[in-house]
Order: C-alpha cells, then structure tokens, then sequence
C-alpha cells in the first residue's frame, strides 16, 4: 500500500514535461493517489495527464471565480480534496535596474496572489488532514543576481505559509514550503547550458550535485502523507546550498 492510498491530490501547474509537476503528479499516483492535474494550457495539459493516468482540469489561476469551481471539481470527484501542490509559479529574470511595474504585478501576481486564493478555497473544501504544499525556491533565503521580482515574491509565499499554517492549524490542515534549489528544469536549462553556470552551482552546493525533480517529488509524498506532523515550516531540497550561497556572475567564469 502506497503512502497516499485513497487520497485525492490537486497539482497547480503540471503541463511542462520533466518539471515539478509531473515528477510530483506521478509520484503520487504511484504511491496510490487519485491525481488532477492543472494548468492553463489545454493540449499540453491533456497529454501530461493521459500519459501519467492523472485526470485534467484546465484552469486559470489568476482568476478567483475559476480557481472556487477547480477546487469544488476536484472535491466531487472522489468527495475528498487531501492534498494541494501548488507549483505553478511566475519567474521575472531581471535585475533591479531593469525591473518595471508590470514585471513586479504580474510575478506577484502568481506567485503570491494566485497561491493565497488557491490555499483560501481548497482549504474550505477540506478535512482534518489534508495538507497544502507551496513550492518556493531556494532563491527566496539566498541573495541571488538578476531574480529581484521572483526572489520577493517567493519570500512573500513562504510568510503567506506561515501564517496559513497558523490560521488553518485548528482545522488541522498542514501548510508547508517546499524549497527546492537549482534544477535542470525547461525553466533553468537555458541558463545552466551557458559557460560555467552548473558547475558553480555545483560547487556552491555542499553535496556536490543539483537536485532532481525526483527528489522534490519524494519530499512532497512525505509532505501530503499521514506520516508527516509538520506546518509552517519550509523542506528544502538542495543538497545544502542554503549554508553556503548562490553563485554570483562572476563565478561562471572559474571554471
């Protein structure tokens, strides 16, 4: 028996292939949830879902009305919501010089508007039990170059669990961070196939290598599982990057 048999879990954001999402999304089917997958992106969303055995429920998580529906569906289909993923995320790649007022909106936005309104609605449909899980990154605690808007408002997720955790902790529903680091993502190949750029992550990384999607994956299961007794609080997955720091430009150029 799985470590989540019988419980009903909602992926926010899992339509990219080898990201969070689908590594997470399978996981959890193979550890025995029933799994919905959302994303805004029909196609993509349907193929994920049809490949992995998910169910798909197209949404758009920057509209309240359709984030309400979303968890009111995915409550129907099995008369239980257990567990709430929220990996979509916005990532604004600028330094502060260059940042402008629609950048700085529509991060927040996601990051932070869209993911309290998610926790506000699946938290009503909900029972003692159920856990929330929100995916920051380990760039909301380490300083790092040119990601000022997606920095902030990862930061800003993270209180946003603290305070849920504390809100919802007498209807006991958990709500923790999840904080993976560096990833080989479609989000962040493009920067680690530039000259030097993985191996002074890795060398900023205590246990010498990045994490995978795997392995945030695994940390998620314990997350939404009845073994876990944890709220408000923040799992990183980096191999120990936090005790050091992130590389900065000038770094890329050791090799």
């Amino acid at each position: 028996m799985g470590q989540l048999e019988g419980k009903t879990a909602l992926i926010l954001g899992a339509s990219t292939r080898a990201g969070i999402g689908e590594a997470t999304a399978s996981r959890f089917i193979a550890e025995g949830a029933h799994v919905i997958v959302t994303a805004r992106r029909r196609p993509e969303l349907e193929s994920l879902a049809a490949s992995i055995g998910a169910v798909p429920m197209e949404c758009d998580i920057t509209d309240e009305a359709q984030l309400e529906a979303l968890m009111k569906r995915a409550f129907e289909l099995k008369r239980r919501l257990d567990v709430l993923v929220i990996v979509a995320g916005a990532h604004a790649g600028a330094p502060v010089d260059q940042l402008t007022r629609d950048m700085l909106l529509a991060t927040y936005e996601i990051n932070v508007v869209a993911a309290a309104l998610a926790i506000k609605h699946a938290a009503r449909v909900m029972d003692r039990g159920a856990s929330i899980i929100y995916v920051s990154s380990a760039a909301a605690s380490l300083s790092t170059f040119g990601v000022t808007a997606y920095a902030c408002t990862k930061a800003a997720g993270e209180r946003l669990v603290e305070v849920a955790a504390l809100e919802y902790a007498a209807k006991g529903v958990r709500v923790n961070t999840l904080q993976p680091g560096m990833l080989d993502t479609s989000m962040s190949r493009t920067a680690l196939e530039r000259p030097g750029v993985r191996a002074a992550f890795e060398r900023e990384t205590p246990l010498g290598r990045l994490a995978t999607v795997t392995e945030v994956a695994a940390a998620a299961v314990w997350l939404a599982s009845d073994a876990c007794y944890t709220t408000g609080d923040r799992i990183r997955v980096a191999g120990g990057v936090h005790l050091r720091r992130h590389p900065m430009p000038d770094d890329f150029h050791n090799d």
